[in-house]
């Protein structure tokens, strides 16, 4: 579904640029297929990208503290109402592996929003060293030698009056899952559990009673009838962190060869 066009032979050492590895591993392609997603489904996308923005805003509205904010996972801030943001809080950041030009030039006059890179994942310099590190890869070991670094800056999210992932849970594991599947080392059932375990990881990591989530839960696919032919879960997430959701349909393609929609969940946790 995703083009990942750049990968190089050879490992990335330890606490080299967070940059590099954006682009060994594809993120970049990753946000601008998205993008061009977003542009040629524009009218589609609609109603998803303001309900998005809105159930942010409220959240911010109902926040009680004013004077920081944070993003994870921002990309192209296609469904995050920065300006609203930056009117509302001190201080606004955003958070992710790499920041899209676009992005960067269009925060350069708004001096409160700071742009921070940062793998939220925290296995994917691990998943890009994995084919020279080890003669008998596996998910398991992926996930239990992370490449946890101190001081990193999502380990400050309780210090934030409002931490936001919007549109980032579902899709933490693809540039990951397609480095490795191109590298033949990973199967779908593999894939799922590192799928399963970085979202697990990111609700973890988010502070309770400050946080909202927004996310794709399941996607279901269409003929060019317009006929289902199948619906499956793309979030592992136990029941009863759901709360209260609000829920909507974002109609995500459609084409001669039928059509792609996501189911989408949006709750304070």
């Amino acid at each position: 579904m995703w083009p990942f066009g750049i990968h190089k032979k050879g490992g990335l050492e330890d606490g080299a640029d967070v940059g590099r590895l954006a682009k060994r591993l594809g993120y970049d392609m990753f946000q601008l297929q998205y993008h061009k997603d977003y542009v040629y489904g524009y009218r589609d996308w609609s109603s998803h990208i303001s309900n998005t923005r809105k159930f942010i805003s409220d959240c911010a509205r109902r926040c009680f503290g004013r004077r920081k904010c944070v993003v994870l996972g921002s990309g192209y801030c296609l469904d995050v109402p920065v300006l609203e943001l930056s009117r509302m809080f001190d201080e606004v950041c955003l958070v992710d592996i790499v920041h899209p030009r676009h992005v960067r030039r269009r925060i350069r006059e708004t001096k409160n929003v700071k742009l921070v890179e940062e793998d939220i994942t925290k296995v994917a310099a691990e998943a890009l060293n994995s084919v020279n590190r080890y003669k008998d890869f596996s998910v398991d070991m992926l996930i239990h030698t992370p490449n946890y670094c101190s001081g990193n800056f999502t380990d400050t999210l309780g210090t934030f009056d409002l931490v936001i992932s919007a549109n980032t849970l579902s899709f933490l594991a693809e540039p990951i899952n397609a480095h490795l599947a191109q590298l033949k080392l990973i199967d779908d059932i593999a894939a799922d559990t590192l799928q399963a375990f970085l979202q697990q990881y990111h609700i973890n990591m988010l502070p309770k009673g400050k946080s909202c989530i927004i996310s794709p839960i399941s996607q279901r696919h269409y003929n060019s009838d317009g006929l289902q032919m199948y619906d499956h879960s793309i979030a592992y997430i136990p029941a009863e962190i759901i709360r209260d959701p609000q829920s909507w349909t974002w109609s995500y393609s459609n084409n001669h060869t039928g059509r792609i929609e996501y189911g989408v969940k949006a709750w304070e946790y």
